[in-house]
C-alpha cells in the first residue's frame, strides 16, 4: 500500500491509538489506515456493497459493513474441539477460580483527594475516628451511622458480600491482607476519601469444574483463532508482519 495518507487523517485516527509516545501512536494510526484502505480495496475488488446488520448494537458504518463482510468470506477458522478446550483449561487452571468473598464493612471520611486542603481535614477525622475504634472496636457501626459518608452508613457501615471487582484497588489489597473479625488500624486513602475497614469474613475461592467454564473457554478459542486468522489475512495485504498487524 503506496499511497500517501495526510497528516490530518492520521491526527483523527490518533485518538484510537493510545500509546507511550505520540510517535508510536502516530505510527499505529498509520497503520490502521493503511490497512483499513486495502481492506476497503480488496472489498472493491470483491464487489462487495455495505449491508449492515439490523441487531448490531452499534449501527455500522457503510465501511464497516463491508469490512465485515470480506472478513466473513476470506477468514476461516477450525472449529474448536473438547480436547481444545481441555488443554486450555488444565494449562490455566489457576484462572477458573470463583473470586474470593469478603463480608466487610467501611466508614467513608470523604474528601476532594486532589487537594491537600480538602485532604488534611479528612485525614485527621480519620485518624481520630481510628484511634476510637482502637479502643472500642463495638463502636463501628454508630461511628459509621455518624460520619460515613456512604450510604452504607445508615446501616452500619456494612457492605455485605463484595469481591475485589466491587470495590477500589486499595480497598482489596488491604481486605486481602487483614485477618477476619479485625479492623484496620489505619485509614486506606482512595479517591473518593479515607475509608475505616473491618473484616467480618472472607470465604476463599474455589477451583471451579471444567463442565462449569466449557463454554467460556471454547469461546474465547474461537475468538483468538480468529483473531489470529484476521492478522494474517491482513498481514497479506500489508507490508507490515502478522506480529505487528492489529486486527482489523
Amino acid at each position: 500500500m503506496s499511497a500517501a495518507l495526510s497528516e490530518a487523517a492520521i491526527a483523527a485516527e490518533l485518538q484510537h491509538h493510545p500509546a507511550a509516545t505520540r510517535e508510536e501512536a502516530w505510527r499505529r494510526a498509520e497503520r490502521a489506515l493503511r490497512l483499513r484502505a486495502a481492506l476497503l480495496a480488496e472489498a472493491d475488488r470483491a464487489g462487495l456493497a455495505p449491508e449492515p446488520e439490523d441487531d448490531a448494537p452499534v449501527r455500522e458504518t457503510a465501511d464497516e459493513s463491508r469490512i465485515r463482510r470480506l472478513l466473513e468470506r476470506r477468514i476461516r477458522v477450525a472449529d474448536v474441539s473438547e480436547a481444545d478446550c481441555r488443554a486450555e483449561f488444565a494449562r490455566h487452571r489457576a484462572r477458573f477460580r470463583t473470586p474470593p468473598l469478603f463480608e466487610a464493612a467501611h466508614i467513608l471520611i470523604a474528601a476532594d483527594m486532589s487537594s491537600e486542603d480538602a485532604r488534611a481535614p479528612a485525614r485527621a477525622e480519620a485518624a481520630r475516628l481510628a484511634s476510637l475504634l482502637a479502643a472500642r472496636p463495638d463502636s463501628f457501626a454508630r461511628l459509621a451511622r455518624e460520619h460515613s459518608a456512604c450510604p452504607s452508613g445508615a446501616d452500619g457501615g456494612g457492605l455485605g458480600q463484595i469481591t475485589a471487582r466491587d470495590v477500589t484497588p486499595e480497598i482489596a489489597s488491604m481486605l486481602a491482607a487483614m485477618t477476619p473479625g479485625t479492623i484496620c488500624p489505619v485509614p486506606v486513602p482512595t479517591r473518593h476519601g479515607y475509608h475505616l475497614l473491618r473484616l467480618d469474613r472472607r470465604e476463599d475461592g474455589r477451583d471451579l469444574p471444567f463442565e462449569a467454564v466449557r463454554d467460556r473457554i471454547r469461546d474465547h478459542l474461537r475468538q483468538r483463532a480468529w483473531l489470529d486468522a484476521a492478522r494474517a489475512y491482513a498481514a497479506t495485504l500489508t507490508d507490515v508482519s502478522a506480529e505487528e498487524e492489529p486486527a482489523p
